[in-house]
């Protein structure tokens, strides 16, 4: 399950909004509210990859937030 926290703070401290990450991931934002609000269950491996790209996060904080257990 995502880390939705982490996600949302991550998001937060590179200043990327909701509509500029749905952009990215070329879904529209309401869809990318839905699913941070289901714990992001719904996030391709392609999706997670766009946004560890645009957040640069290394490996470590990926798997962190989005394949904690």
């Amino acid at each position: 399950m995502v880390n939705i926290i982490r996600l949302k703070g991550a998001l937060q401290d590179k200043g990327i909004t909701i509509e500029q990450a749905s952009e990215a991931l070329n879904i529209n934002p309401a869809t990318f509210y839905r699913r941070l609000n289901k714990q992001g269950e719904k996030f391709t491996v392609s999706e997670v990859g766009k946004l560890a790209e645009m957040l640069k996060m290394d490996s470590k904080t990926m798997q962190d937030i989005f394949f904690e257990n």
